[in-house]
C-alpha cells in the first residue's frame, strides 16, 4: 500500500473515531443526576391468562330498562366498546399493578380473587369468593391476587373507549409490602 493510501486510511479512521466521540452522549444520564427519581415500578402479570371472548363497539348510549319492580339505567356519553374476558389465575398469582380506561364488572367464576387497591393507605384486601361480583372503577390503580390453593376463574366486563385497550400497566403503589 502507497505511503499516500495509509495516510488516508489512517485519516478516514480518524474522522469515524472523531465523528463517534463527538456523537456519544457525554451528559449526566438524568436517573444519576436527580435523586430520588427512579425507573417505572411496573409488576409483569404472573400466572393471570387472559382470553378475550367478544370485543364490540356499542357507540354512545342510554339504556333505561325496567321490568317489574327492577329498574336499571347504563350510560356513556362517548363512543364505547365493550370487551368480555376470561382470566385464569394460578395460585399465587397475580394481574401485576394496572389501570382501566373505563368501568369494570368483575365476577368471580371459581376459586377466589384477592383486590388490592393503590389508593388504600393500609392496602386492606378484598377478598371475593366464587359466585360474588365486584367493579374496578376507569383510571383506579390495584391488583388482583390468587392467594388460595386452586385456579381462579373471573369474568370481566370492561367499559372502553373504542379502539383503547383494556389494561394500562401501571407503578406499583408503595403502599403494599408485596
Amino acid at each position: 500500500m502507497s505511503k499516500l493510501a495509509r495516510i488516508a486510511v489512517i485519516l478516514s479512521a480518524l474522522a469515524v473515531a472523531t465523528g463517534g466521540l463527538a456523537c456519544s452522549d457525554t451528559t449526566t444520564p438524568r436517573e444519576v443526576s436527580k435523586p430520588g427519581i427512579n425507573q417505572p415500578s411496573f409488576t409483569v402479570a404472573v400466572g393471570f391468562t387472559p382470553t378475550v371472548l367478544a370485543r364490540g363497539n356499542l357507540g354512545t348510549y342510554h339504556i333505561q330498562s325496567k321490568a317489574g319492580e327492577y329498574d336499571a339505567e347504563l350510560k356513556s356519553h362517548d363512543n364505547t366498546d365493550i370487551v368480555v374476558v376470561k382470566n385464569v389465575v394460578t395460585p399465587g398469582g397475580h394481574s401485576g399493578w394496572h389501570y382501566h380506561p373505563g368501568p369494570v364488572l368483575v365476577t368471580v367464576a371459581s376459586g377466589t380473587i384477592t383486590f388490592y387497591m393503590g389508593d388504600d393507605p393500609t392496602c386492606s384486601p378484598q377478598v371475593h369468593p366464587a359466585g360474588t361480583t365486584f367493579f374496578e372503577n376507569g383510571g383506579m390503580v390495584g391488583i388482583a391476587r390468587n392467594e388460595g390453593t386452586v385456579d381462579a376463574t373471573v369474568v370481566a366486563t370492561f367499559f372502553v373507549p373504542a379502539g383503547s385497550p383494556t389494561r394500562i400497566d401501571a407503578d406499583a403503589p408503595g403502599n403494599c409490602a408485596f
